[in-house]
């Protein structure tokens, strides 16, 4: 080997040796700015984002009711509600009478507003109708009662939300793992089950049966809109509220006449259904709890179980890398930005999410500091953008709604409607996704959702109107 082969080699050797050299103190760097030992110091969450309290006494509370629908013959809801509750884990509470009703399933009781005129399916079989209903007799009589109570003020809906265990002792403390919103399904059956009633009413010519059944549809549905905190139960809310309108809606098309006495059933929304903002502080505490709970499991996993507490040497690399703090102050800071945007409506928290969406993801733009937090931030974040566009829907399938109610009761020809439609009182988004078919029989309405499966019909859907 020549001399100066030696000397490249050499100066490769300290080329390399030097860049090996720099990646571990710029590691070293990392580390030492990336640790618990350097994290921010606890700081109470805002006030903004800290979730409702629920004074409601739980015999008086339909969120027990809903919770517990589903309960034997000779239970009472609301207790076994109660029961399941308490229950850290829910499948093992002892409730008098445990064994639970099927759920309706059939076609009837799943249909889709969005793909189907579901009035129009229902009334087409009408024996099976009738069938359906009687079957579900127990569970639509307990949908009756809690709704009769929420139209009287004897009962009233508040959503409860988990708190956190004092410790987690085993995979099932977890607040990840804890259940959410049990009251889900009762209110799916409840809501649908009083649209099938209004439907048989109307087929059996009995008014004042269907105006029972639409004012139990309208009481628990502003229940929901009013009570719930999570985002799952307030997206039910704003579907089941939308499921109303639809059927009014349809109503409206077979029963023109019937226009004054629908009219009640359609008041202005709950504040809080137009609040863009409400579910936040519920989320933003999903969020902030299940922060800290990865900072304190970190090291104690052994496949699905939890260790007592993580080995020496898991403690201490546990250490290193996510920062607890420093990321839930992020994202409350993230939070309180969204909030700020929500004053402005449903509409403006869309374009505001959206527009950061659009922003390229970069990992020249992470932050030397936490640099793992705002990597699980900046892929959380991003799931939030359809929802302020459901709820967008929401407010537009309401205006609809009037319209339809306003066309009924002024018994427009179909000549006048186009015009008459011009002239109404619609915001210039409103005016966009709004406009009258050609034969004046229906208004085509663009959602701002983007639909999950495709219509028939393509992306806008149809309302029918009265053919007068």
């Amino acid at each position: 080997m020549t001399t100066k082969t030696r000397t490249v080699l050499r100066r490769l050797a300290w080329g390399v040796g030097g860049l090996c050299l720099g990646l571990l103190l710029l590691a070293l760097a990392w580390l030492a700015s990336n640790n618990r030992w350097v994290d921010a110091e606890p700081q109470p969450r805002p006030a903004a984002l800290q979730p409702r309290s629920v004074a409601l006494a739980p015999e008086a509370n339909v969120f027990f009711d809903l919770s517990g629908l589903f309960a034997g013959p000779q239970a009472q809801p609301s207790r076994v509600g109660q029961a399941l509750w308490a229950t850290p884990t829910p499948e093992q509470a002892t409730v008098a009478d445990a064994h639970l009703l099927p759920q309706p399933r059939d076609a009837a009781w799943s249909c889709s507003w969005d793909l189907n005129d579901c009035l129009g399916l229902w009334l087409q079989d009408k024996e099976g109708l009738r069938l359906r209903l009687a079957e579900q007799a127990l569970l639509l009589e307990r949908c009756t009662a809690l709704a009769d109570g929420l139209s009287d003020g004897r009962l009233g809906f508040d959503e409860l939300l988990q708190q956190p265990r004092a410790e987690l002792r085993r995979a099932s403390d977890q607040y990840l793992g804890l259940p959410v919103a049990p009251h889900l399904q009762g209110a799916r059956v409840c809501a649908r089950g009083f649209q099938l009633q209004a439907a048989w009413a109307q087929s059996q010519g009995q008014a004042e049966a269907l105006l029972r059944a639409l004012g139990r549809a309208q009481a628990l549905s502003r229940a929901l809109l009013q009570g719930s905190q999570s985002l799952i139960s307030t997206v039910l809310a704003w579907n089941h509220e939308r499921q109303r309108l639809r059927l009014l809606a349809g109503l409206l098309a077979l029963e023109p006449a019937m226009a004054s006495g629908l009219s009640a059933k359609l008041e202005p929304l709950p504040e809080r259904a137009r609040d863009a903002g409400a579910w936040m502080a519920a989320e933003s505490f999903f969020g902030a709890q299940a922060m800290q709970e990865m900072a304190q499991l970190c090291g104690r996993r052994d496949g699905g179980q939890l260790l007592e507490q993580a080995g020496l040497i898991d403690r201490w690399l546990c250490h290193f890398g996510f920062m607890p703090q420093r990321t839930q102050q992020a994202n409350d800071a993230w939070w309180l930005q969204q909030h700020e945007a929500a004053k402005a409506g449903p509409e403006a928290l869309l374009k505001h999410l959206q527009a950061q969406q659009a922003r390229e993801f970069s990992m020249w733009d992470l932050p030397w500091r936490n640099t793992i937090g705002a990597i699980l931030l900046a892929v959380a974040q991003p799931a939030f953008a359809d929802y302020p566009a459901k709820q967008a829907d929401l407010l537009l399938d309401h205006r609809v709604a009037q319209l339809a109610l306003a066309l009924a009761v002024q018994k427009l020809p179909l000549p006048e409607r186009a015009a008459w439609l011009a002239r109404q009182d619609l915001t210039p988004s409103q005016r966009e996704r709004i406009t009258l078919s050609e034969d004046g029989l229906s208004l085509r309405v663009l959602p701002w959702a983007k639909p999950v499966t495709p219509s028939p019909g393509g992306l806008s859907r149809s309302w029918p109107l009265p053919p007068l």
